[in-house]
């Protein structure tokens, strides 16, 4: 009798460890660990959508591009319209409320080597791999026409772009904006590398920036 029971109760287990090691393996959707074949799938989780890929065109829409436009005069839930549209109305109302700060620094590295490196480079002054494949070389950082923007300047800049360069009011917020003029402060204090291109006046190129700009959260 002990023995039917143990022979039993060894049964259950190895069933539970059976119906477990199923489940596991259904959930994982029948893999096999050291198979080249594609797995048999049971529950697709749409791993076989049709979609369209970051910068990839698109044929639904009439202009071809699958990544959209905002639509005009509207900002995202939480945001608020960059005011102004002149780098002269910015300075008359913005002072830097981190400047000096060097505990922000890290925070303003971090986000100019993400959004504004891949043209600047990362010490501002470097010939970047875009710029060598055709695309207008920006200004040098540490050049004496970079140097003598004001902070709000600087600030307007990012956020409402300048020549080629597009805004970054509705990407970056900011907090993040004035951490970054800070951070080009301190690569301002770097030897010079090259002579400062020819630039247009501060004027005549703020005259790119001339619509507001929406501004994320």
């Amino acid at each position: 009798m002990k023995n039917k029971r143990a022979l039993y109760f060894t049964l259950a287990a190895a069933g539970i460890v059976v119906v477990v090691l199923f489940v596991m393996w259904a959930g994982n959707d029948f893999q096999a660990l050291r198979s080249t074949e594609p797995p048999i799938q049971i529950r697709y989780d749409m791993q076989y959508q049709t979609k369209v890929g970051a910068q990839q065109t698109s044929t639904f829409f009439a202009d071809r591009k699958s990544m959209r436009d905002h639509v005009p005069g509207t900002v995202p839930r939480h945001g608020s319209m960059y005011p102004y549209t002149t780098f002269q109305e910015a300075e008359a109302e913005l002072t830097n409320p981190v400047a000096g700060n060097t505990s922000v620094l890290a925070r303003g590295k971090n986000r100019f080597n993400a959004f504004c490196s891949p043209c600047h480079s990362v010490t501002g002054q470097d010939t970047t791999e875009v710029v060598r494949k055709g695309l207008q070389k920006p200004p040098n950082l540490a050049g004496a026409n970079a140097k003598s923007y004001s902070d709000a300047h600087i600030f307007h800049v990012i956020s409402a772009g300048q020549n080629i360069m597009p805004g970054y009011a509705d990407k970056l917020k900011p907090e993040d904006r004035w951490a970054i003029v800070n951070y080009v402060r301190e690569l301002q204090k770097a030897p010079l590398k090259y002579a400062d291109a020819s630039v247009p006046s501060a004027a005549a190129a703020d005259t790119a920036s001339t619509a507001k700009v929406n501004t994320g959260k």
